[in-house]
């Protein structure tokens, strides 16, 4: 089996894990990510975007959110924000959402105990291989980390120190 044919049975066997194992917002008992996943996330709001970028411009405009540190080079994300969130701006530092992959993160030395309690990452593709789903794994599993989504086409991860240690999987 090729290295692409690998990667394509690892993604099918993990979507077909991931609509097993999640639930919607019927199965979720923390009213804050309730309130995130039935106003932000399953908004009907018609975008014509990929869903990594999609989930991004709702959570930017549902948290109001005003800056946005994008991990690597990331055009189509760019050009989703400047469209669809003009009060947002770009930063390097104190940004109040990362976005990225997980290998972006790893690549930008992002240390997750400088983060603030009111930071959200969102990091793309953490189903796109063994290695990012292993990755995201340990990812939640930090101290620091306080509650996770995992949406399959990405994850997102808030470090609401209020909160409690939760980890979800919803399916948008």
């Amino acid at each position: 089996m090729t290295k692409i044919e690998k990667v394509i049975v690892f993604r099918f066997l993990s979507y077909i894990k991931f609509i097993f194992t999640a639930t919607n917002q019927h199965g979720v008992h923390s009213p804050f990510v309730y309130d995130y996943v039935t106003k932000c996330l399953y908004n009907k709001e018609k975008l014509k975007l990929p869903i990594t970028s999609k989930v991004l411009v709702k959570s930017l405009d549902y948290f109001n959110f005003k800056t946005v540190h994008i991990l690597g080079d990331n055009k189509m994300l760019e050009a989703a924000i400047k469209k669809f969130c003009t009060n947002v701006t770009s930063t390097e530092i104190n940004a109040d959402v990362l976005v990225g992959s997980i290998s972006d993160l790893k690549n930008d030395d992002i240390a997750i105990s400088s983060l603030s309690n009111d930071t959200m990452v969102l990091l793309d593709d953490i189903h796109k291989d063994q290695i990012s789903l292993e990755s995201w794994n340990r990812l939640k599993k930090e101290s620091q980390v306080r509650v996770t989504l995992d949406l399959f086409y990405c994850g997102i991860i808030f470090f609401r120190k209020e909160q409690v240690e939760e980890h979800f999987k919803i399916r948008i």
